[in-house]
């Protein structure tokens, strides 16, 4: 038994420095497996598999062979160019249970149709096989910043057609994203803009401020003004100056007013059409064609310098109002920095530089035609910037913790698991529970400081005893069993064959998980400890020597802090 003594010292050390790069800052030698990282093996495919780490759900051998013979820029320019693969139409759910099962088994019929369980099983196995890899992922991103959830949008019918929009969107301009973001019927549900009235004194009636709120705080520029290196402005007594004001959000709720859903074929418009996710929103227009529930009055904007609006005059259609209304938003300053650095935080590190933020800022300021907003552009900038690229990132404050679907699909893609995609509870036992945000501030907060450091770890903020355990015990599954699914479906399984062929050697075997899992970044501390594992146990059973060092690899701090 003396190999099991070894593997429960192991994870012990892995629960203990889960934080691992994060806190080594505020607490050097904690966890001297991080910070003593040597040089990798094979420098150019390290960067690479960094790269589809970055870019994609996670690195295969396929994919590294073929970016390792194309380059990194070759990738990016597929990637523009690949197919988009789109979420499939899902019907509403029928009045009455007479219809019938559309799709599935009567037994789990309302789950597989009506609950958010289809959309999360499409994402896992688009993640783990489709081609559009990286507009797959910035639109993980997207929803993860511009967010709508299925803790109020309960049905897949309300909710695939926003998830379009932002796979749609992904390389696209920001412009356009705010101006499809604000008419979705399923935004305009989740945040109250749809059917928004515009003030009625008798009534006492006063529109709805949700959605102007957060378009500003969350979708745009945020609560306090930036430096294009995303650092607060600060006043002449040292405090950050507000972007916005209570009044500010005011106005913009005024401009929101007057928006229902898409009139369906063949009815007359109404005040408040009934529900329709196939389309856009719409103006309601009475008989005469006019904007008969929008406020009419004047309003005022976001006053910064170079805004061609400022205000809105008094009687303007409520089309116009908008556009001028999204476009004073759209040219802020901040949303360079703002956006920029959250995209940076979802694809490479916590903790970017000013100098990196800004970089990618001016990137959202001018694609180098003299377009603002590209979000190809952007997502080029951040790609191939160089605190992105490199062989080793030895900074203590940089990487991220993988989130939770990150987590599971970057080893599903390492070891060519088959699955049915039947995955989400897995996450959500992590902490992240897919397309079900508990609140519009999304799955964790993006600017939550770790503990005991001055460094932001925004996945840190689901990170706890019970979800670390959970994560060990994802590993331990995927490891040594299968992640089971409901009959008939087969769950989720690893191919450790590749591992099993070479465990007669300890050394090779963990070199190889190094090379796969941490692109041969792994501490000579963490070395030795999990080849004395694997040494424990008999050469005469290489699939548990497989097993087990996978287990103790990809449960480890190392591996769950992507860097």
């Amino acid at each position: 038994m003396s190999w099991l003594v070894s593997l429960l010292r192991t994870v012990a050390v892995a629960i203990l420095v889960v934080a691992g790069p994060a806190l080594a800052q505020s607490h050097r030698g904690l966890d001297p497996f991080v910070i003593q990282a040597p040089q990798p093996r094979d420098p150019a495919q390290a960067d690479v598999l960094r790269f589809l780490e970055q870019a994609t759900f996670g690195p295969t051998e396929v994919l590294v062979a073929h970016v390792e013979k194309v380059g990194i820029a070759a990738y990016l320019e597929e990637q523009w160019n690949t197919k988009p693969s789109y979420y499939r139409t899902y019907l509403a759910m029928p009045a009455s249970q007479a219809v019938g099962c559309p799709d599935g088994s009567e037994a789990t019929c309302a789950r597989d149709n009506y609950t958010m369980y289809p959309l999360q099983v499409e994402l896992f196995l688009r993640a783990l096989g489709s081609e559009d890899q990286l507009r797959q992922r910035v639109a993980l991103a997207l929803h993860e910043i511009l967010v709508v959830s299925g803790q109020k949008v309960r049905q897949p019918s309300q909710m695939f057609g926003y998830l379009n929009m932002l796979v749609e969107n992904a390389f696209g301009n920001y412009r356009k994203v705010l101006g499809d973001l604000t008419l979705n019927p399923a935004m305009g549900l989740y945040l109250d803009m749809v059917n928004n009235d515009a003030a009625s004194a008798p009534a006492n009636i006063r529109p709805n401020e949700n959605y102007a709120r957060e378009v500003l705080q969350l979708f745009s520029i945020g609560v306090n003004l930036l430096n294009q290196d995303g650092t607060d402005q600060l006043d002449g007594q040292g405090n950050p100056v507000a972007t916005y004001t209570q009044e500010t959000i005011g106005n913009f709720a005024r401009v929101f007013t007057g928006w229902t859903y898409a009139t369906m074929p063949g009815s007359a418009p109404l005040r408040h059409n009934p529900p329709n996710a196939l389309a856009p929103m719409v103006l309601y227009r009475n008989a005469a064609g006019v904007d008969a529930n929008h406020d009419k009055g004047s309003k005022q904007l976001l006053a910064y310098t170079g805004a061609v609006t400022t205000s809105l005059p008094a009687n303007q259609d409520g089309g116009a109002d908008l556009e001028q209304a999204l476009d004073n938003v759209f040219r802020h300053p901040n949303v360079g920095p703002f956006l920029g650095k959250q995209l940076i935080q979802h694809l490479v590190t916590s903790n970017p530089s000013p100098g990196y933020v800004k970089r990618v800022a001016q990137a959202f300021e001018n694609d180098g035609t003299g377009v603002r907003g590209s979000l190809k552009a952007v997502v080029q900038a951040i790609l191939l910037d160089k605190e992105a690229r490199g062989a080793v990132k030895s900074e203590p404050g940089y990487g991220r913790l993988r989130e939770p679907v990150l987590f599971i699909t970057n080893l599903c893609r390492a070891f060519n698991a088959t699955s049915d995609g039947i995955l989400a509870s897995a996450a959500t036992g992590m902490g992240q529970n897919l397309f079900n945000s508990p609140t519009v501030f999304s799955y964790y907060p993006h600017e939550y400081e770790i503990p005991f450091t001055t460094l932001e770890g925004p996945e840190f903020g689901i990170q706890s005893s019970v979800t670390a355990e959970a994560r060990i015990n994802a590993v331990n599954t995927l490891a040594f069993s299968t992640i089971r699914a409901p009959a008939p479906n087969p769950g989720t399984a690893l191919n450790l064959s590749p591992l099993i062929g070479i465990a007669g050697s300890p050394t090779s075997l963990v070199e190889e998980l190094d090379d796969i899992l941490l692109h041969g970044t792994m501490s000579n501390a963490m070395k030795a400890t999990v080849v004395d594992a694997v040494a424990a146990i008999a050469p005469s059973n290489p699939t548990l020597r497989a097993q087990t060092a996978f287990y103790l690899v990809a449960s480890s701090s190392q591996y769950q802090v992507a860097r």
